[in-house]
């Protein structure tokens, strides 16, 4: 069982990561950096808010996330922005430009996801917890596939929320 320190470190932690992230994003793209920071922060705290309340899944108690607004903790907001802009950076420092580099961050992306955040952080310290939903947004996936820690349409969303954060921030700077 997590305590509130840990809580309190997780919220720590990816504040801090999101914070580096954001800063090493603007010393590429600066000022455009915020209008992606502002993307991902109302995407990720409504889309959290919207599909968890839906009953796909549920973040355990404050004592165990820390502090909420709604029912998204704080700290999971900040998971958001350090993945979708680190796996970002990792790509662009691969040598991937432009669209291929926003390409490749949703696939980085939903890599960590499916092998470190889901087992460690769902199974293992069990910060939230997954809901079968019979005609939820991805019922046309057949349960067959559903063998995940989460459902195979959490992957789709880690693969295509850094794509498109990313391949706006790209848009942005042909546009400027």
């Amino acid at each position: 069982m997590i305590s509130r320190l840990e809580s309190f470190v997780l919220l720590v932690l990816f504040g801090g990561l999101a914070s580096i992230t954001s800063q090493l994003m603007w010393s590429i793209f600066e000022w455009l950096v915020l209008l992606q920071l502002l993307l991902i922060f109302t995407i990720a705290s409504a889309g959290e808010s919207f599909v968890s309340s839906q009953g796909y899944y549920h973040y355990t108690k404050q004592e165990r996330n820390g502090p909420f607004v709604k029912n998204v903790p704080i700290w999971i907001v900040f998971l958001w922005v350090f993945f979708i802009q680190s796996s970002f950076l990792f790509s662009l420092s691969l040598g991937f430009t432009g669209i291929q580099a926003a390409t490749m961050s949703g696939m980085i992306a939903c890599l960590i996801d499916f092998l470190l955040l889901e087992p460690l952080l769902s199974r293992n310290m069990e910060l939230w917890r997954w809901t079968c939903v019979k005609k939820g947004y991805f019922a046309f996936i057949p349960a067959r596939f559903n063998r995940f820690t989460a459902p195979p349409g959490n992957y789709i969303a880690w693969m295509l929320f850094p794509l498109i954060a990313n391949s706006i921030l790209v848009s942005l700077i042909v546009a400027v």
